[in-house]
């Protein structure tokens, strides 16, 4: 899978923009504030039909336009189209191949990308929202009807949120609660038996990859740790375990409104030789774990799709020290990736008449 052309139209700073990348590596380098991110950013809304910046569409439309339109030609089994209008009177608009696509679920899984920019570090540094955020983008891509059971869950917990607060005025209203907890617990179920089979996979390819780049003197590991305690990864028991903790938990949910246990609860945890990387570790470490995981996800949909993701990196490499840096553009040089700089001395030794590097300057590209 690969990138052919990227046309862009009243997107972020750039009036007008058709850029031809090449299969390999794509370097766009210039000061900061110039649009290098917004390519990155166009890409990413191509493959989720979300931005990773900002929750507001209408931040993406260009200052005193109308509207903005990214097109991105592609080439999986046969040559794609993906075409995002954006607009400050009409809702936003999604085609594959000129058809109109109304859910998003419907785009995700077309252009599979993965994203990799300092910001990351938040999956390691901060608090779960992040973490459960990584693991959701990524299964939403390679596992048919995971977005659609992520969806639902969450309406269906919505729902049963609102009825725990109305049930302080309208006691009556509780007898329907059953009904909630078992929606619940049957699209919670799936999704917690499919990120623990993705963090059961992924641990060992990020554990592989940690160890070369410590140079084998590190072991991470991965853990997923739900607030639904169960023996095994049947869907069948979690679902049971799932309708018994929403029982257990009803005077608790009842005081304050809401549900505590699930999915929309769970963690992910790191380690570094048994010590929790969150909390012990150095900034090199996390950097390190950081790293790894960002390898492992590209590897893990490999593994399910059959076809390397494109690869954004966005800014990332000020960021690692010589070492990571060697390891990382060793590992992107067989897959297009399309990488965002301010200096391209990082890439000396990739630039060859396979790599296409690009200057930008106040929302202008100029191929080098």
């Amino acid at each position: 899978m690969y990138i052919k052309r990227i046309d862009l139209k009243n997107f972020r700073n750039y009036k007008e923009t058709d850029i031809e990348l090449g299969e390999g590596v794509n370097v766009f380098y210039g000061r900061n504030a110039q649009g290098k991110t917004n390519i990155i950013e166009s890409v990413y809304m191509a493959s989720t039909g979300k931005s990773h910046r900002t929750q507001k569409d209408m931040e993406l439309i260009r200052w005193n336009s109308e509207d903005a339109k990214i097109t991105i030609d592609y080439k999986k089994e046969e040559e794609e189209r993906i075409e995002i209008y954006l607009s400050k009177r009409l809702k936003k608009q999604i085609r594959k191949n000129g058809v109109r696509i109304s859910k998003i679920g419907d785009l995700i899984g077309n252009l599979n990308a993965v994203i990799f920019s300092p910001d990351h570090m938040k999956i390691i540094k901060e608090g779960p929202v992040e973490r459960r955020r990584f693991i959701d983008i990524i299964l939403s891509q390679v596992k048919p009807g995971y977005y659609y059971n992520l969806v639902q869950y969450l309406r269906t917990l919505e729902q049963r949120n609102n009825l725990l607060n109305e049930a302080g005025i309208n006691t009556g209203i509780l007898k329907t609660i059953d009904i909630w907890n078992e929606q619940l617990a049957d699209f919670g179920a799936k999704i917690i038996r499919a990120r623990q089979e993705f963090i059961c996979k992924i641990c060992c390819m990020a554990a592989d990859t940690h160890k070369r780049i410590s140079n084998e003197k590190e072991k991470l590991d991965i853990k997923y740790n739900s607030s639904i305690k169960y023996h095994n990864n049947s869907e069948k028991e979690i679902r049971e375990s799932f309708i018994k903790v929403l029982e257990n938990y009803i005077k608790i949910d009842l005081k304050r409104g809401i549900t505590h246990k699930g999915p929309h609860r769970d963690d992910i945890l790191f380690f570094i030789n048994g010590a929790e990387v969150k909390t012990y570790s150095s900034q090199g470490q996390q950097r390190t774990t950081l790293l790894s995981l960002k390898i492992s996800e590209l590897k893990y949909m490999k593994e399910e799709t059959g076809e390397l993701p494109v690869l954004l990196l966005d800014d990332v490499f000020s960021e690692l020290d010589k070492e990571r840096q060697k390891y990382l553009i060793e590992f992107i040089k067989d897959m297009q990736t399309i990488i965002t700089c301010t200096n391209v001395e990082y890439f000396e030794r990739l630039i060859n008449e396979e790599v296409k590097v690009f200057k930008v300057e106040e929302g202008i590209i100029e191929k080098e």
